[in-house]
């Protein structure tokens, strides 16, 4: 039988309140919240014979997945930026141009000869000549079909002569466009500035008769092919050494090949 002192009971303390904001960024932080408020409610609440007698372990069990993910999610990043450090040299390096001397992109496709640039331009299927966009200017070429995004829009990577540059409208779903070469007898690594360029030492002249395209045109050529064959067997071109021009015409006098000074 109890003793009663005479002293009123206490009321008892009103219930704690929970009032932790969930954080997207910081999940493990709100779960540790919510783990100390319910310790502080009493541990009672983790006995067996409650209806939450799981509610400890399965927080930890939480807390434990949030942060192996957490660890997962940083060594994949850890090992993205490992690999794009890898792919970073790469990227600046020159690509194999395509099978007409050129590069196939995602808008277009370009190709060249030493002496014109010829570019591929798809547009939508039904496409009137009247809606396309083909503004050339001597360094720069935009493309595109009015009422959308332009295709190709900046500067050229050298000069073209406009007054003999020209384009059509192919099927009513291509434009085709030719741009000669202000400079002739250079290879073009990229149709515009800050594309992605070609290996150039890897273009082929392709085969075309030297004879009708003048005499000093032959000549260059003759040593633009000769140059071309030295390199592909690994000798010294006429840049490196013109005593290795002259004795190949001394050998071959009925080329037309221009003379070089002798080496130093």
């Amino acid at each position: 039988m109890g003793v009663d002192d005479g002293r009123e009971p206490k009321p008892s303390a009103l219930p704690l309140a929970f009032n932790s904001v969930f954080d997207p960024s910081n999940p493990i932080g709100f779960i540790e919240s919510a783990f100390n408020f319910a310790s502080r409610m009493g541990a009672d609440i983790f006995d067996d014979d409650t209806p939450d007698d799981k509610m400890e372990n399965k927080i930890l069990s939480l807390l434990e997945d949030i942060k192996k993910r957490k660890r997962e999610k940083k060594e994949e990043s850890s090992e993205d930026a490992e690999k794009k450090r890898l792919r970073t040299p790469e990227a600046d390096d020159p690509l194999p141009p395509n099978k007409n001397n050129g590069l196939d992109m995602e808008n277009y496709s370009w190709s060249q000869t030493l002496g014109d640039i010829t570019v591929q331009v798809p547009v939508p299927f039904g496409t009137k000549t009247k809606l396309v966009i083909c503004d050339i200017k001597n360094k720069s070429l935009r493309v595109g079909v009015k009422g959308q995004p332009l295709l190709i829009d900046g500067e050229l990577f050298a000069a073209v002569k406009v007054s003999e540059s020209c384009w059509t409208l192919e099927d009513h779903e291509t434009v085709s466009i030719l741009l000669p070469k202000c400079k002739q007898w250079e290879w073009w690594k990229s149709l515009v500035k800050g594309d992605p360029g070609i290996d150039t030492r890897r273009c082929l002249p392709g085969v075309r008769r030297l004879d009708g395209l003048g005499y000093e045109a032959e000549r260059h050529m003759r040593k633009l092919l000769f140059d071309y064959g030295q390199k592909c067997k690994g000798l010294p071109t006429s840049e490196d050494c013109p005593e290795v021009l002259q004795k190949f015409i001394a050998d071959h006098p009925y080329l037309n090949l221009p003379r070089s000074k002798s080496c130093d």
